[in-house]
């Protein structure tokens, strides 16, 4: 599997400002579906085991832990995916499996058993968790997310605002609270080339490690079950 480099930055509505003038010369929009302009909204729902152990692993910090969770976009069911991200440090890999939209409702509901049905690598392993932990929904929530590639280094920035707990926002909300700049992610493979680094100089970026995932299991966004 292919591990990436995974950094991420707190910042204010005026260094995401001038960070995202400065990128837009140099990188290009990463779009997704219809939002021509690599704006869009990332829904989320995320489990834990009976223990929070993902939670805690998070929380403390430790150098190898996983996420499991679904996503969707734009609140479109119609292209779900079930994903484990693994991190060793500063590296990540994802795993991931298409859903159908009622895998992705019996999942809400805390309903594993298809799993258990499934020969797919990652369902298999989820099955196995849920036998001996019992995994249910534990965070539910979307934002809105602004992203941008460049070729060399397969280098991918993301600037993810506006953390809310209506998970089925098909929207992206575009109004920056004030003072508030939300979270900067930068993504690479071998390298993070020079040309990218010199955006970053000069600007009172906060690194961090704090997840967005922790950001809304401290602020308890997990209503989960859909009508």
């Amino acid at each position: 599997m292919q591990y990436r480099h995974e950094q991420k930055f707190f910042m204010n509505a005026h260094t995401s400002a001038v960070l995202k003038r400065r990128v837009s010369s140099v990188m290009r929009p990463d779009v997704f579906a219809h939002h021509m302009s690599g704006i869009y909204v990332v829904n989320n729902l995320y489990l834990d085991d009976q223990y929070n152990s993902f939670y805690h692993e998070k929380m403390n910090n430790s150098f190898s832990r996983d996420k499991y969770r679904v996503r969707f976009y734009n609140g479109d069911l119609s292209f779900i995916r079930f994903e484990r991200k693994h991190k060793d440090g500063e590296l990540s890999y994802k795993q991931s499996v298409k859903m159908t939209e009622e895998e992705y409702r019996s999942v809400a509901r805390g309903d594993l058993d298809f799993a258990l049905r499934s020969e797919h690598p990652l369902w298999q392993k989820v099955a196995l968790l849920h036998r001996l932990r019992r995994l249910r929904p534990s965070a539910a929530y979307s934002y809105t997310r602004e992203a941008y590639i460049y070729g060399p280094g397969n280098v991918r920035l993301t600037f993810d605002s506006h953390i809310r707990q209506d998970i089925m926002t098909p929207e992206p909300d575009r109004s920056a609270p004030p003072g508030e700049g939300g979270m900067l992610e930068v993504k690479f493979d071998g390298f993070l080339p020079d040309v990218i680094r010199d955006l970053l100089q000069g600007l009172p970026l906060a690194r961090t490690e704090m997840s967005k995932y922790s950001y809304s299991r401290e602020r308890g966004l997990c209503q989960c079950l859909l009508s």
